[in-house]
């Protein structure tokens, strides 16, 4: 078959993709991964064709203004300060990184004549390019899925896109015909159909293994501090005080390894003893075997990687869907969300400090990872689509 990947403009969303195209791409199917010019190089280095289309958008400019607290959908609610409405509007950034794609994805598969696409949350250019081209079409979650929480138009937002190839709004199946989903119960919320489960595999990028990982953590429990890389990239990584946030943790007798984006390493150069701060490629994927407990912003796919290995995690959320992951771990017992207020200091030094005890916190995080992996593979996933693609 000839399958069709599509991602918009940021890596991350990519990198719960990966997996999946491997697979396809190991049982003899031809995989192409479309996107912006921007991300060639992160599908290539995944060991997959990227083709790059259409135009580039800055990222931090197309959300400027846009990124924050997301208010809660119940208009009788109590709404947090400055928090903005969570929607998907039609001069939003989804928009616009759909709109910067859409057309050339579509010429592109007209002479591809992709069997199947498949595509990742908050890409619209994909499902509107399926319609167009009257191929089945896959949605792969890449955690909880946060869009319950958002308000779409359909008219508003997919009309216009549907339009320019001759389509209703109606017609453009957002979901796809089938749902990829990798979340165990009971971390995921309903959704729209019955998912059809596939294992997370991490994938975070291009990584190497240093001398230092090489063997267990030695005397003391490692304690692994990300702040993913959204926050560095849109101009928000001072919302997160890191250099307090590793102080606190320093104050317990554990290893703390620091896993940041370079932009984030000022106000790092001066760490307590005991303290690694990690100055080369490094995926989590690697680091979080080795870890006893992991302090992250709440990125769906860096808590997805913590559970796939049953670390005990603790969410210190800032901004968007980071509140609504916090709130998902904490269903499930392995682990929770403090409020910026408490991100350092001792409610966050003492919390880490029961994660990395073997209690009730470390009981559920194994539970989840034997639940993650009690599902098919990406491999085991590969019949299913292929059926899809005949039919």
């Amino acid at each position: 078959m000839r399958i069709l990947l599509s991602t918009w403009g940021w890596r991350s969303h990519f990198y719960g993709l990966a997996p999946l195209g491997w697979a396809l791409q190991a049982a003899g199917h031809e995989v192409r991964v479309a996107s912006h010019p921007s991300m060639a190089s992160t599908i290539s280095s995944a060991g997959l064709a990227a083709v790059p289309l259409g135009a580039d958008l800055d990222f931090a400019e197309a959300f400027a203004g846009r990124i924050g607290t997301v208010g809660p959908l119940d208009p009788s609610a109590t709404q947090p300060t400055g928090a903005l409405e969570p929607a998907i509007t039609a001069d939003g950034g989804v928009v616009r990184f759909a709109d910067a794609l859409l057309d050339e994805l579509v010429d592109f598969g007209r002479s591809f004549r992709p069997d199947l696409m498949v595509w990742e949350p908050f890409n619209l250019a994909a499902p509107v390019a399926a319609a167009a081209l009257g191929v089945p079409g896959v949605l792969n979650l890449w955690g909880p899925d946060s869009s319950v929480t958002l308000r779409l138009d359909r008219e508003a937002v997919i009309g216009p896109l549907a339009a320019r190839f001759g389509l209703p709004a109606s017609a453009v199946a957002l979901d796809g015909a089938l749902t990829l989903d990798p979340v165990p119960p009971p971390m995921q919320v309903p959704l729209a159909r019955p998912g059809h489960p596939v294992r997370f595999v991490p994938y975070n990028g291009p990584a190497v293994l240093p001398a230092w990982l090489r063997r267990p953590a030695q005397r003391r429990p490692r304690v692994c501090v990300t702040a993913g890389t959204m926050m560095a990239g849109n101009g928000l990584a001072d919302r997160l005080d890191l250099p307090r946030v590793v102080r606190s943790l320093a104050e317990l007798d554990v290893e703390v390894v620091v896993v940041v984006d370079p932009r984030q390493h000022a106000g790092l150069d001066r760490l307590p003893d005991g303290v690694r701060l990690v100055d080369a490629p490094l995926a989590l994927r690697l680091v979080l075997p080795t870890c006893a407990a992991l302090v992250q912003q709440g990125g769906a796919g860096t808590m997805m990687t913590a559970l796939s290995f049953g670390v005990p995690q603790v969410v210190l959320p800032q901004v968007s869907d980071q509140h609504f992951n916090g709130e998902r771990l904490a269903v499930t017992g392995a682990g929770t969300a403090l409020p910026p207020e408490q991100a350092g200091g001792a409610a966050l030094r003492d919390l880490v400090g029961e994660l990395i005890d073997d209690g009730p916190w470390r009981t559920s995080a194994a539970l989840m990872r034997d639940r993650i992996h009690a599902t098919p593979t990406p491999a085991e996933v590969v019949p299913t689509l292929a059926a899809l693609a005949r039919a």
